[in-house]
């Protein structure tokens, strides 16, 4: 092997890969293995604690907090995905669920109102105006019947309905008078 003082462009202590492919070994190349299949005991236990935390992301939820949050600051390491699944799976839960977020519109409703009554100095301004437009659009888009935007299309313009009839009839007339006389097939 030769050194970069020799003329080598190659780096000291790296080899050369040959012109024949390299295969890699097996256990490089299978895909990973699918996790363990839960049993009834632990889908029982996982069942119950998603039952138990439930109610208390409810209560929170009221109370202005997010999901995400809740769950991660859980000592449980419940998956926010699985559990939002969880939710979705059964449509009273989900609409327990859906109620709560709407009425977290309502506690900032009044937290908006609390940060723009805050005395703050000019730097906090800006702040609070971030927090204020961030809340404001939550709001809009988690109850959309009471906070969102309303978008109204005007159109102008008139529709005559005897004239529309009018031509209808004018379509039927001609359609009657035209004589159509069968071919005689000849014999």
């Amino acid at each position: 092997m030769t050194t970069m003082e020799q003329g080598s462009p190659q780096s000291v202590g790296t080899a050369v890969a040959s012109e024949q492919s390299i295969e890699l070994p097996n256990w490089l190349s299978c895909p990973d293995p699918k996790p363990p299949a839960l049993s009834p005991e632990a889908k029982a236990l996982l069942q119950t604690q998603y039952e138990q935390m439930f109610e208390r992301v409810i209560e929170q939820v009221y109370r202005g907090r997010s999901l995400r949050s809740l769950l991660e600051e859980d000592h449980r390491f419940i998956s926010y995905e699985d559990f939002l699944r969880w939710i979705k799976r059964v449509p009273m839960r989900h609409e327990r669920f859906k109620e709560a977020q709407e009425m977290r519109t309502e506690f900032m409703a009044g937290e908006i109102i609390e940060i723009a009554d805050a005395d703050d100095s000019l730097e906090d301004v800006n702040r609070s105006k971030l927090k204020i437009d961030t809340r404001k659009w939550l709001m809009g888009a988690w109850n959309k019947k009471r906070y969102g935007e309303v978008k109204q299309v005007e159109v102008a313009g008139s529709i005559s309905i005897t004239e529309a009839l009018q031509q209808a009839q004018m379509r039927i007339v001609e359609a009657e008078v035209m004589d159509i006389e069968p071919k005689q097939l000849e014999q």
